[in-house]
This record gives structure tokens, C-alpha cells and sequence, in this order.
């Protein structure tokens, strides 16, 4: 009987640990939404669901990279210059719109080669590689924006542009929400149920092991490079679709976003390990304690401690969480 106990016991707390983030996030929604009379109107609901959309969107790229085992610091970048360059291509060159969509994925996917090739060929550390690009590419949103606000332009006020963030599929679900579900099953069904998404995790777990087996773990780094820019630029074609334009600082927070939303996400499904539906999961709990601090008026710098202890308990649970799995 006490063996049964204790079996029952740690099944009850390896389920507490596995699905934990999902409760919290119910009992924070739950909370907001007792405290704030307008929390559950629907219009706010939807605010939350698009802002938990975007950090969704790139924190999907992010994962990729990190579960590689390297890191991309530019992501608030890639979302900078997928808004930025989808704005350009319609108001300066005047293509058409789905032409604009897969030539400024083209282009994120170059500056994700870019980062793989200074880290890989460049031997550079790749924190400091893509953080170097990441002060370029900044620059360069700023001399295509001539450091003025692309919002509201001919060209990106017609239904078709703001359609993906603002439009409704069947009138009902909201169209980021859309992209995320397609996104997200795509990146799910890669990186869990095919041979290539796998060797993403096999590289970032034990990269000197893949060298043994066959596995070319550069190769590896590339796609992860090349995902994360990719992705997050899609986020910023999506979150310029909702402003109506595009802004040289748009993702300027985005990076300590996607971190955070990438830690939580390691707390849920597969414990201690980078995963997209915990990804998920991460970025509408983010999604929802920003948007309740907002509506209680609380002050800037208490926001900025919250998102700070927020980072810091996803990360020491991440870090306890594999130091106990090596010891087992």
C-alpha cells in the first residue's frame, strides 16, 4: 500500500508539473477576470488573444533556434524589419501584396543565413553574431522608414493588407489567430513527427553525440537560424497588417518577450525542454498578465517587475528542473 502511495504521489506531481502553467493561467485569467468587470468583454478578450498571437508567432522561431542549442538575439529585429520591409515593397516598388509576403520572407530568411553563416564560418559566438546584425538590420529599418512612422500610408490602408491582422475568417475567428494555428501545426508536425524537426532537439541536446551518428549539426544550426528569423518577420507582417503600417521600433520588446514565453513553455508538456505548444501556452499567459496590469492602471515600473520576476522564475524552474533530470 505505501509503495502504491508513493507511486500515486509522484504520478500526481509529475501531472501537477506537466500541466501546471495551463492551471495557472486558467487561475490568473480567473482572477483578472473577478477583480475587472470588463476583463471578459469580448473585445478585450480578442486584444489579449491578438497580443498572445504575435509573441506566439515569433517565440514558435525562437524555440527552433534555441532547441538547436544556440540563440538569436535579433528577433525584435526580424519582426522590425518583417513590418518594415512589407510596407516598402508596397509603397516604393508597388508590388503586389502576396508577391510582398514571400519576398520579405525571402529576405528574413537571408538574414537568418546571414546570422548561421557569421556563427558557423565567422566562428563567432552566436549571442554576439546576431546581436551585431541585430544593430544593423535596425539601421537599415531606420533608413527605410527615413526614421519617420510608415502608419497609415495609401497602400497599407486597403482591405487586403490589413486583412491578416485585422480581418475575420468567416467573420468569426479572428485572422492572427488563424495564422497561428497554421503556423503552429506546421512547426509542431515538423519538429515533433519528422526526422529532420527531430534533429533540431538531437543537436541541442548533445551535439558531440550527433557527430557520431551521422547527424550534421551545422546543417542543423542553419535551419534554426533561418526558422527564427523567418517566423518572427511573419509576426511583423502580421502585427503591421494591425497597426496599419510600420514602426522602425516595433519589435523592440519582442526578444525579452519571446524568452520569457520560451521558458515558460519549458514548464509545460515536456518539462525542461523547449517546446511550441508550451511556447504557446507561455505567450497567452504573458498575453494575459499584461493586459490585466493595463486595465488596473498599475505603474510602469511595477509592470517591468512582474515581467522581470516572471523571467526569472521561468528560468531558475528550467534550469532546477534539468539539474534534477541529469541527477536521475
Amino acid at each position: 500500500m505505501e509503495k502504491i502511495a508513493r507511486q500515486a504521489k509522484n504520478q500526481g506531481a509529475y501531472l501537477f508539473h506537466k500541466y501546471g502553467l495551463i492551471l495557472l493561467t486558467v487561475g490568473i485569467t480567473l482572477f483578472f477576470g473577478i477583480i475587472q468587470k470588463n476583463f471578459f468583454t469580448l473585445r478585450n478578450l480578442l486584444n489579449i488573444l491578438s497580443s498572445a498571437c504575435l509573441t506566439s508567432i515569433a517565440g514558435i522561431g525562437v524555440t527552433c533556434i534555441m532547441s538547436s542549442g544556440e540563440m538569436d538575439y535579433g528577433a525584435g529585429t526580424h519582426l522590425t524589419m518583417g513590418a518594415v520591409l512589407m510596407v516598402v515593397f508596397l509603397t516604393k516598388l508597388h508590388v503586389n501584396y502576396f508577391v510582398a509576403i514571400l519576398m520579405t520572407l525571402g529576405c528574413l530568411a537571408l538574414i537568418g543565413l546571414l546570422n548561421a553563416f557569421l556563427h558557423i564560418k565567422g566562428r563567432m559566438p552566436a549571442f554576439i553574431a546576431t546581436m551585431g546584425t541585430s544593430f544593423v538590420f535596425t539601421g537599415v529599418a531606420k533608413m527605410l522608414t527615413d526614421g519617420t512612422d510608415l502608419l497609415g500610408v495609401a497602400e497599407v490602408t486597403t482591405p487586403i493588407f490589413t486583412f491578416i491582422g485585422q480581418g475575420y475568417l468567416w467573420g468569426i475567428i479572428p485572422m492572427p489567430l488563424v495564422v497561428l494555428v497554421v503556423v503552429g501545426a506546421l512547426m509542431v508536425l515538423f519538429t515533433e513527427h519528422t526526422r529532420s524537426g527531430k534533429y533540431l532537439y538531437a543537436v541541442g541536446s548533445n551535439p558531440e553525440a550527433c557527430k557520431y551518428i551521422g547527424i550534421n549539426a551545422n546543417m542543423q544550426k542553419i535551419k534554426g537560424f533561418v526558422l527564427c528569423s523567418t517566423l518572427c518577420g511573419l509576426a511583423g507582417i502580421v502585427q503591421g497588417s494591425m497597426i496599419n503600417g510600420a514602426l522602425a521600433t516595433l519589435g523592440s520588446s519582442m526578444m525579452l518577450y519571446a524568452m520569457i514565453v520560451l521558458m515558460l513553455g519549458a514548464m509545460v508538456f515536456k518539462i525542461g525542454v523547449f517546446n511550441i505548444p508550451g511556447t504557446v501556452i507561455g505567450a497567452l499567459l504573458l498575453a494575459v498578465i499584461n493586459n490585466g496590469m493595463i486595465m488596473m492602471n498599475v505603474k510602469v515600473h511595477t509592470k517591468d517587475f512582474v515581467l522581470g520576476a516572471l523571467m526569472f522564475v521561468a528560468v531558475t524552474s528550467v534550469v532546477t528542473i534539468r539539474k534534477a533530470a541529469r541527477r536521475g
